[in-house]
């Protein structure tokens, strides 16, 4: 069976008939936030996706209008939106070597600094005791972004999504815990500020993010007999299949109740699929180089596993050849994916660690679908890869 890295991997036969056919209501809305409430704290908000309860987060975070808010250097570009469209500047801060996120240092180096977003990219905590710490003695607001990192913990011990005083959380395609479209914001804040009503999204919307992943399930199969591209390429033709770069980018939306009874059913199974997560990294730790793999501290959740390369290309079309689809990298830019990067205000060199990653980095599956002896297989290929290029 071919092996993906996104591609509605997170899904299995069950819940591709169960996301066709789900009939919510706000009893299933009221025991999401209720269950939220009891991990994180704070009064809750769902919304459509996370990159809205971001927005959101902005909107409330009483920062003054056009405030600088630090953001990774290597980021997606909802990230960077989130920021604008709540009325700010996004400021960015280069990662420190070997690692995915920024510190203490590069907060130092940006003294008007209002508020920043605390990343965890692929589920591996940034180092938020030494961020922490700067943001209290310069009053910087946290917002932590778990939109990979639900389930982590800090070398602290203490869990992602606890420490600041906002945090934004997604549900939406090839995060944790994925129900196509989803997203909530925890505010932890004695005085917190009541949300307006959200309208949901379209119709059509809302249809297309039931079928996703069934028709998923139908792409992933078909490559099994060859035919897996041609009928990829026709359902995106035919604008069938949900997108995330290009769903809603503007304007804030809530969470539909149907995504809310399936996001209650992943839910009650998260402490599997996080230990699954980790089992897996684990392979990959211990059998690809060390020089291959990035510092992590505390415990990592492990969205994907990262390793850096600088042929990156000639890995990704290694693993190709035996059906192994890993070339959509989580980023391939400072601020990504690659096309959306002229939109924003990065130019080059801003943030030189991070585009060194984003030229070498490269993502190792850690879903549902990757077994023991899957994630062997791919480290056996990829030492032989590593072999063959002495």
């Amino acid at each position: 069976m071919p092996i993906f890295n996104s591609l509605g991997s997170n899904y299995g036969p069950g819940f591709a008939r169960k996301s066709l056919f789900a009939r919510g209501s706000g009893q299933d809305e009221q025991k999401l936030k209720d269950d939220l409430k009891a991990q994180y704290g704070g009064e809750v908000t769902l919304t459509y996706k996370g990159r809205q309860a971001l927005e959101l987060a902005l909107k409330r975070s009483g920062v003054p209008a056009g405030s600088k808010v630090g953001i990774s250097g290597f980021t997606c570009y909802v990230v960077y939106q989130a920021v604008q469209n709540a009325g700010h500047t996004p400021v960015f801060l280069d990662v420190e070597p070997g690692t995915l996120h920024f510190g203490a240092e590069q907060l130092n180096q940006h003294n008007d600094l209002k508020a920043v977003v605390v990343q965890n990219t692929l589920g591996l905590p940034a180092a938020i005791d030494e961020i922490e710490a700067y943001c209290k003695e310069h009053d910087v607001l946290i917002i932590e972004d778990l939109a990979h990192s639900m389930g982590a913990r800090y070398a602290d011990g203490r869990e992602a999504g606890t420490v600041g005083e906002l945090t934004m959380l997604s549900f939406s395609q090839d995060k944790p815990l994925d129900v196509v479209a989803g997203g909530a914001l925890i505010d932890r804040r004695e005085q917190t500020v009541t949300s307006p009503d959200l309208p949901l999204v379209s119709w059509w919307q809302r249809g297309k993010n039931r079928k996703y992943p069934f028709l998923t399930a139908v792409i992933r199969g078909g490559y099994s007999f060859g035919v897996g591209k041609y009928v990829h390429f026709v359902f995106k033709k035919l604008k069938v299949l949900a997108t995330p770069m290009s769903d809603n980018l503007q304007g804030l939306s809530r969470m539909s109740a149907s995504a809310a009874k399936l996001l209650n059913g992943v839910m009650a199974d998260r402490a599997a699929q996080f230990e699954h997560r980790r089992s897996i990294a684990k392979i990959y730790q211990d059998n690809l180089p060390a020089d291959m793999q990035y510092q992590a501290i505390g415990s990592p959740s492990y969205l994907r596993f990262p390793v850096q390369t600088p042929d990156r290309a000639g890995l990704v079309g290694y693993l190709k050849s035996s059906h192994i689809y890993i070339g959509d990298t989580w980023y391939d830019a400072p601020v990504a994916p690659k096309r959306y990067l002229a939109k924003t205000s990065y130019t080059a060199g801003q943030c030189p660690e991070a585009e060194k990653v984003a030229q070498t980095i490269v993502n190792l599956p850690t879903h549902r679908h990757i077994t023991t002896e899957v994630a062997q297989d791919i480290c056996a290929k990829i030492n032989q890869w590593l072999q063959a290029k002495k």
